[in-house]
């Protein structure tokens, strides 16, 4: 971490936990970066993590967040590359996507541009690392809000006429045009998680095929979309498990998925041979996540109790996800611990089992070495301690509405504190055992698994082989040198 400098503490803030607070209010973020000369501000001290957490402190609604982040810009600068901005609060049960890029140091004025649109009532957005918001309108605040110098700053940097209208004005193809590496590497996360809840025939995934595949740059996906159904917490998670399976963009198929159909590649993401650039899919679900989570924002409890995060310390797909009550004043100490948000470097070369992001990577890591043999047990775990926590918070939302209500709104909030605490513990403990049976059952290239009858060591032990589409690999490539030939007599 960096430190760059300080502002003064107002004189309320909120209680923060991950990325949501005891207001109700969520915000998430993913970077898209954008036209280079904007990302430097002399001066400025506010990058997008301090924004958000900053925000989280004192906004209690997703109108009162942009107006913050907007404030805090201007004020002391912004000292980021392009972001893209979710926020929702649960008291209006409004949801809104915003995208944010500096002013460069030639315009004479700190901070950011930005545009933010409201999520309609039963729609969804998604963002991954590529701006999307394009034209938008002007004279509706209830749905759209921006930058009163969102064109100025274009025109006053060359990427936009003066003279064109500024009603034709579209934010992403100005401040981040889409380039094949954008669209294959980053719109199609977007492609995979709409196309999973726009329809169940395939069609939305087929429209937009060739733009999330990079052949067709122009034919961009809407901002929003509306699903078949409505999505649950669970769809959302499994959203986020996708590494573009069944589809044209799935890495288990060719020669990279090696012996055991693994989607993940060494980075880095793009790579050169004889003369040509090449690249690496970068999936959904991604091995170098840090921590990932997802809200869920519930309208019908009271304020304090109303978000939970579901968090989890690494891979999207095989890291097993905690509900901590953003009211929460503590958290488990598996998922404590101080890094570059505290000035410190966070500790990642001494393995530390008493942690979850160690403990989650081990998981993680092994499955990536057996994929197709360990993902499907890892995923089948995942699931059942989700419906298990599931069960869990149901019974706690009860209790703590409860308490709430005939003691007081501080009860409520350290009982749902000692929940989320002990949940997270027991998680820690359960994924340090799931680990010891994995290692057990994938071992040596073996699957081995319990038969009580064996005398000699209670197991059977499997030679799982290899695919017959290895296999014609191998031949295809190495012809007869690893044929086995018959044995000659004369």
């Amino acid at each position: 971490g960096k430190h760059l400098g300080e502002i003064p503490q107002v004189n309320q803030t909120f209680n923060v936990i991950g990325n949501g607070n005891d207001r109700g209010v969520v915000i998430g973020e993913s970077t898209f970066g954008g036209v280079e000369q904007l990302s430097k501000q002399t001066g400025a001290i506010i990058d997008y993590g301090s924004m958000i957490y900053l925000t989280l402190q004192r906004a209690s609604t997703a109108r009162e967040a942009i107006q913050t982040m907007s404030d805090l810009m201007d004020t002391y600068g912004y000292y980021s590359e392009g972001e893209s901005i979710s926020i929702a609060d649960s008291t209006t049960g409004e949801v809104w996507i915003m995208e944010v890029i500096g002013r460069g140091d030639s315009y004479g004025k700190k901070g950011a541009v930005w545009v933010a649109q409201k999520v309609p009532d039963g729609m969804i957005t998604a963002h991954a690392n590529q701006a999307r918001i394009t034209k938008f309108p002007r004279d509706d605040p209830e749905n759209c809000l921006y930058a009163p110098d969102v064109v100025d700053l274009a025109v006053h940097y060359g990427l936009y006429p003066s003279d064109k209208d500024p009603l034709d004005f579209s934010f992403s193809d100005v401040y981040d045009p889409v380039s094949f590496t954008n669209a294959r590497f980053s719109e199609a996360h977007v492609w995979s998680i709409f196309s999973q809840a726009a329809d169940q025939d395939g069609s939305f995934q087929l429209k937009f095929q060739d733009y999330a595949s990079g052949r067709d740059l122009e034919s961009r996906m809407p901002l929003f979309i509306e699903p078949y159904k409505k999505l649950s917490a669970f769809d959302v998670m499994n959203m986020m498990n996708s590494h573009y399976e069944g589809t044209e963009l799935d890495g288990t198929l060719d020669t990279g998925g090696g012996t055991f159909g693994d989607p993940h590649r060494p980075r880095p993401l793009t790579w050169d041979y004889e003369g040509k650039k090449y690249f690496n899919e970068r999936t959904v679900a991604i091995e170098r996540t840090g921590w990932n989570f997802v809200a869920q924002l519930r309208p019908n409890m009271p304020r304090e109790l109303s978000v939970l995060i579901w968090f989890a310390s690494d891979d999207t797909s095989t890291s097993p996800r905690v509900p901590v009550y953003a009211c929460s004043t503590t958290v488990a100490d598996p998922y404590s611990g101080k890094g570059t948000q505290d000035g410190v470097p966070a500790p990642m070369m001494k393995l530390d089992l008493t942690k979850a992001f160690w403990v989650q990577n081990m998981v993680s890591n092994l499955a990536y070495s057996r994929w197709k043999d360990a993902y499907p047990i890892v995923r089948k775990r995942i699931d059942d301690i989700y419906f298990d926590h599931a069960k869990k918070v149901k019974l706690t939302d009860i209790s703590a509405e409860a308490i709430y209500n005939t003691v007081s709104p501080e009860e409520a909030v350290k009982f749902a504190t000692q929940v989320s605490v002990k949940m997270a513990e027991s998680l820690h403990h359960r994924w340090m055992e799931f680990y010891g049976e994995l290692f057990v059952r994938f071992r040596d290239f073996s699957t081995i698994v319990e038969d009580k009858e064996n005398t000699r060591c209670g197991c059977d032990v499997k030679q799982p082989g290899i695919s017959d589409e290895v296999k014609r690999r191998i031949v295809m490539e190495t012809g007869d040198h690893y044929e086995v030939k018959e044995d000659s007599s004369e």
